[in-house]
């Protein structure tokens, strides 16, 4: 799928991943990071999308897997602290060498310091061909908008990781 064709079929696919997120949580703030992740999510499987009809049914299984996966990530939160699940994620890497380890143990920290869109947005920016212009027709934000919320989540990651070596 092309990028063009893609940008075509999120212009109509959002308002129906909004009323999916809406319908789950009964919150518009959540209800739009539900259809921002969704689509980012597309955007990541475009080259393999179906061109037919079935997309629209692809993107609500989605969302609706996004809706499921930011709830349990809340409700983990507000049970498991921090330290815990850092600690198990480091004996599952065993043969990384330490050092690189912390490394990517504190990014991941750092990155889920973030709000929502605003680890969207880094995420998306990790894509070569992903940028401003695209991103902001993904997420329906203004390019300066979308700069802006990248810059303030790379000064967050920065002061964070800073804060903590």
């Amino acid at each position: 799928m092309t990028v063009q064709d893609f940008n075509t079929h999120v212009s109509r696919l959002r308002p129906i991943l909004r009323q999916v997120g809406f319908a789950f949580f009964r919150n518009g703030e959540e209800a739009e990071d539900v259809a921002q992740e969704a689509l980012m999510r597309l955007w990541l499987l475009r080259d393999s999308l179906p061109e037919d009809g079935s997309l629209q049914a692809l993107a609500v299984r989605i969302a609706k897997n996004v809706c499921v996966s930011q709830w349990r990530r809340q409700k983990l939160r507000t049970t498991i602290p921090l330290e815990a699940v850092g600690a198990s994620a480091d004996s599952a890497q065993a043969d990384t060498p330490l050092e690189e380890q912390e490394g990517e143990h504190l990014l991941a920290e750092a990155i889920e310091q973030l709000t929502p869109s605003q680890r969207r947005l880094f995420q998306l920016k990790q894509s070569p061909e992903m940028d401003i212009n695209q991103m902001a027709k993904l997420t329906g934000m203004k390019p300066r908008s979308v700069s802006a919320k990248l810059s303030e989540a790379r000064r967050r990651l920065h002061e964070y990781i800073k804060r903590k070596m």
